[in-house]
């Protein structure tokens, strides 16, 4: 057993004995939102805010660092910032979690393994994403590296969520899979981080973003790689912005939160800048062309029936470390793109399918309709009593 599984055994008994002591903790009619990604947190706290007078119990919201940007939004709500490795922290969590009829949460918490074998607190995994081109959960490749130890504490994490909300028959596949739930714990209302993409009164900041400059925009968006956490490709450097595609296109980078305090992007104001301090969807509105990889970003920029290409320049290497899910290259709504060069020729050559991408939209956000969040708590107020 290496140092991190042992540290994480005993954080898993530092749970445990949290939960034996504050077992006998009576639920009220409380929720709780267990935040590590602002997007779906955003979506039902609006919801929640728009909806309050007709649901008859309080929401509580406990934050990580990498949601700290939700802090100016929760006045009038109670909130807690979570630090996980904090272990007076992680008291307060689990007991607050046990105070709640209901949890949500929007990625793994070892925290949540702590609601097993208590059944007056249920547990809904919205997920952070609203589909997925790489394997996770018990499908993660990285699985056969791992202890039996660990591939046990994951399943206990796995058993706590008592549901799971989808936005697809496709996702529900991949959740079945992934988390190893059942049909019937499949909420089929939709992911609460698309309702945005219906509200068009929603101000953005997509006008102040194109106003950086009067070129087309090109957002790169990529996933971030665990094996490789201190480097980044880019699709292009800025001399081919300016000679191959004449000068034409800005060059917006987003990086993962999980890289954005381990690499620096050497941002140049007319053809290249770093702009993962905006937030996605801001971002999709200026944008005229997304790059990705194996990121989730392309399920919500199809919202927006805009042309996607996919920088695949170490698919082979990535799925062998990773792992992608089948036909990826079938899956995907733009092409395949293993170079620069390929790249540079399609957008010099626009001929994106966009029915392929309404296609892709419509399989992928079945559910998605406007209204999951609203969806997702009115779900929990039948169910409070």
């Amino acid at each position: 057993m290496n140092i991190r599984s042992l540290l994480t055994a005993f954080y898993s008994i530092y749970l445990y004995i949290l939960g034996a002591l504050l077992r006998w903790t009576k639920p009220g009619d409380k929720v709780t939102l267990l935040v590590s990604f602002e997007e779906n947190a955003q979506a039902v706290i609006n919801s929640y805010r728009a909806h309050s007078d007709s649901l008859s119990y309080d929401l509580t919201v406990l934050y990580t660092r990498h949601a700290v940007s939700l802090k100016d939004e929760l006045s009038g709500l109670n909130s807690r910032y979570f630090n996980e490795k904090n272990p007076f922290h992680l008291f307060h969590a689990v007991l607050t979690l046990f105070k709640s009829k209901f949890v949500i949460t929007d990625n793994y918490f070892l925290l949540t393994s702590a609601l097993n074998n208590r059944p007056q607190t249920k547990c809904i995994q919205v997920w952070h994403a609203n589909g997925s081109l790489k394997k996770f959960g018990l499908e993660d490749v990285t699985n056969k590296q791992r202890s039996k130890q660990d591939i046990k504490r994951f399943k206990k994490v796995y058993k706590s969520f008592d549901y799971v909300t989808v936005g697809s028959e496709e996702m529900g596949r991949i959740f079945k899979n992934s988390f190893g739930v059942k049909d019937h714990q499949l909420l089929k209302i939709g992911v609460p981080l698309t309702d945005e993409y219906y509200q068009t009164n929603e101000k953005t900041q997509a006008e102040y973003l194109r106003s950086f400059s009067n070129k087309k925009i090109i957002l790169y968006a990529p996933t971030f790689r665990d094996y490789d956490m201190h480097s980044l490709r880019l699709p292009f450097t800025k001399e081919e912005l300016i000679n191959e595609l004449n000068g034409d296109y800005i060059l917006f980078v987003k990086l993962h939160p999980a890289l954005r305090n381990k690499i620096t992007v050497l941002s140049d104001s007319e053809y290249v800048k770093d702009v993962s301090d905006f937030r996605l969807k801001d971002l999709f509105i200026a944008s005229d062309i997304l790059i990705t990889d194996y990121s989730s970003v392309p399920f919500e920029y199809a919202f927006l029936n805009k042309p996607m290409l996919f920088f695949t320049y170490d698919l082979k290497e990535y799925d062998e470390k990773r792992g992608l899910i089948d036909d990826y290259k079938a899956v995907i709504p733009g092409k395949s793109c293993m170079n620069s060069g390929s790249l540079l020729e399609e957008i010099a050559d626009p001929s994106a399918d966009t029915e392929q991408i309404k296609r892709f939209s419509q399989k992928w956000n079945l559910y998605s309709k406007g209204s999951s969040s609203y969806n997702l708590l009115h779900f929990i107020e039948k169910n409070m009593r």
